[in-house]
């Protein structure tokens, strides 16, 4: 990368200097005074395009390094993000886990609460019929 950007300095440097003020001496002639203006009027143009290329370019540097902090923060994120649905998978699944145990203790003490309401059922109404079988026999004697 830095082979380029010596390229790059070189054809710019090129650019610069479009006009080289050497050839004003040669002749003092009126076209040329006008071609001697022209050329360092150019000059200073360049250099002053030069000059806005280079902040521009410092600003893109700026940028991209700004960019590449923020993919960086971005990958951490994404890291992060994973982790996270991961471990919400495993609390879900745990849960799920949970309550399908819970489900089964319910359904275990409604069929007990049923077998033992049935139970008790049966119990009083053995009872009863003692009961008034006692009665009856009590009756007879």
């Amino acid at each position: 990368m830095a082979g380029k950007g010596e390229g790059t300095k070189a054809e710019e440097r090129v650019i610069v200097e479009t006009y080289s003020e050497e050839l004003s001496t040669l002749s003092k002639s009126p076209s040329m005074v006008l071609v001697h203006k022209f050329g360092e009027r150019q000059n200073a143009y360049n250099r002053n395009m030069e000059a806005r290329m280079q902040a521009v370019q410092s600003v893109c540097r700026r940028f991209q390094g700004e960019i590449n902090e923020l993919q960086e923060e971005n990958d951490k994120l994404r890291a992060q993000l994973k982790v996270e649905k991961e471990r919400n998978r495993q609390l879900f699944e745990k849960m799920a886990h949970d309550m399908k145990n819970m489900q089964n203790v319910i359904n275990q003490i409604r069929l007990y609460t049923d077998l033992n309401t049935k139970a008790i059922k049966r119990m009083s109404d053995e009872n009863s019929s003692d009961g008034s079988e006692n009665e009856n026999a009590v009756k007879k004697a």
